[in-house]
């Protein structure tokens, strides 16, 4: 496998105009042979800077896939950026390759995707054995607060044995992300490529085109997250979100009388399973486990992810709020799965958020954010507390936060519903990016270019001729959503893999 490595062997897929010598089998990253080769995907161990301010910092190596082009065309290669931080990109590939969208992109353009550093099978591992010691404690029944601490000693612990390997926690950062990204750029040999970013990965995007934009033919912000975004947090976005669902209900009679206060009803219900958890069963091992409040608050944040389930989640706050627990089991398997977009690295997450997410000012911190908006208590994240003290103390230069100015074509991406994203992030992502154009989309939430063929065209003609004017009476045309008002067993059952 070694030998492989130091092949030099020629990319053939459009715009790759240099030799590659660093080809591997794809299964030495995760990647099934057979699928690779049925689906004529060549895989890639790519060296890359540890650190980019420090050149004799060493190299990480990342685990890249192309998918080439079905068609044979000249146009420029897409880059995928993944959201997140902390999720694992390429074992949702081949689920990807079989989805409307990424079937319809990949037809004229080579697609590249790639596991960000401390995620998937790409360097470094990130101490794989502290989750394993949690759950571990977890069933020895200990209290929240002794788990906590254990954690954080063995975060501290964590950041003490990578020091002493050479790499720095703080090396975990978007900027440095878009650093990878262009490294790997490099070394397939692509003069220029388009760039699609999603949620985190707009971020990576934005630090892409600020620093190396004359390498970008033109990009899509999917539910962008700016550096100067406004919030650091997840409450002000869920609020933005929750708002938009009340005026909604409040604008469908039938809904409105089946639900006049969806606001009552969440609070109600969270502060129920708080007192008084639940026990469901989430698996097939016929355990049962503790649902709280917050556990439940954070499956509407997720329900509110996905166009398909937004309709159903006035009646789920509804029931729950009165005390019917019976659906709670169904609901928590379909909306509370924290690899459901793939597998997650908390540490890789933490290392990122910790570094620039931690309140800017008064007006961010936890205790501000409570007072604020006391009935969304259970999104306030702290970034401030002992876990990002112990992981990740230091804090992104100002200068990180600093509008991207660019004139490279530009199309951004926002859902009306997304809770994590809000179309406010869009509107101020567009201000500094003098060729962009920005769509607010109807009924639509996170990652909106999945919701329907309309947008889907719409970035396909971007592609294609980013300086065309484009046309969006189909995005205008979009159906409202259609709250249901019975039968959430059934509607879960429908909801499934959607």
């Amino acid at each position: 496998m070694k030998f492989l490595l130091l092949v030099c062997l020629l990319a053939t897929y459009a715009g790759f105009s240099q030799p590659n010598n660093f080809k591997c089998p794809c299964s030495e990253i995760g990647i099934d042979s057979l699928w690779a080769d049925s689906n004529k995907v060549s895989c890639y161990l790519i060296p890359v800077q540890r650190d980019v301010s420090k050149k004799s910092s060493g190299k990480f190596n990342l685990a890249v896939l192309v998918a080439p082009a079905v068609l044979k065309t000249n146009e420029t290669p897409l880059l995928y950026l993944h959201g997140g931080p902390g999720i694992a990109t390429l074992e949702n590939v081949p689920r990807y390759l079989k989805s409307k969208t990424w079937d319809l992109l990949r037809q004229e353009r080579s697609l590249v995707f790639f596991d960000y550093r401390g995620t998937g099978v790409s360097e470094p591992v990130l101490c794989p054995d502290i989750q394993d010691s949690l759950a571990e404690l977890e069933r020895k029944n200990v209290s929240a607060q002794e788990i906590q601490a254990h954690k954080i000693e063995l975060y501290k612990k964590c950041r003490m044995q990578l020091l002493s390997g050479g790499i720095a926690v703080s090396s975990f950062n978007s900027f440095q992300l878009a650093q990878d990204a262009e490294s790997i750029r490099k070394a397939l040999g692509i003069d220029k490529w388009n760039v699609y970013g999603v949620s985190f990965g707009t971020t990576v995007a934005l630090n892409l085109l600020r620093s190396n934009g004359q390498h970008i033919n033109a990009m899509i912000l999917d539910s962008p997250f700016p550096p100067n975004a406004p919030w650091l947090d997840f409450v002000r976005p869920f609020a933005t979100s929750f708002k938009v669902l009340e005026e909604k209900i409040a604008g469908d009679p039938a809904a409105f009388s089946r639900f006049p206060s969806v606001r009552n009803d969440f609070v109600k219900a969270v502060e129920r399973l708080n007192n008084v958890p639940t026990m469901i069963k989430i698996n097939d091992s016929g355990k049962e486990y503790p649902y709280t409040g917050n556990d439940f608050a954070w499956s509407i944040w997720n329900a509110l992810l996905k166009p398909a389930a937004i309709p159903f989640v006035p009646l789920a706050l509804n029931e729950v709020a009165n005390g019917n627990d019976s659906v709670l089991s169904k609901w928590a398997v379909a909306f509370s799965n924290p690899n459901s977009f793939g597998k997650f690295s908390e540490l890789q997450s933490k290392a990122i958020l910790c570094y620039e997410g931690k309140p800017k000012t008064e007006a961010d911190s936890k205790t501000s954010l409570l007072s604020q908006y006391p009935d969304f208590a259970s999104f306030n994240i702290d970034f401030e507390g002992e876990l990002c003290a112990a992981w990740q103390p230091e804090t992104a230069a100002m200068q990180a936060f600093e509008p991207v100015v660019s004139n490279v074509p530009v199309l951004i991406l926002s859902g009306e519903y997304d809770p994590v994203c809000p179309p406010l992030f869009g509107e101020i992502t567009a201000k500094t990016l003098s060729r962009s154009t920005f769509i607010n989309i109807p009924a639509a939430s996170h990652a909106a270019i999945h919701v329907d063929d309309c947008i889907r065209d719409v970035a396909t003609v971007f592609l294609k001729h980013p300086a065309k004017k484009l046309s969006f009476a189909c995005v205008k045309d979009r159906p409202r959503i259609n709250f249901i008002t019975g039968n959430l067993p059934g509607a879960l059952t429908n909801i499934k893999g959607k």
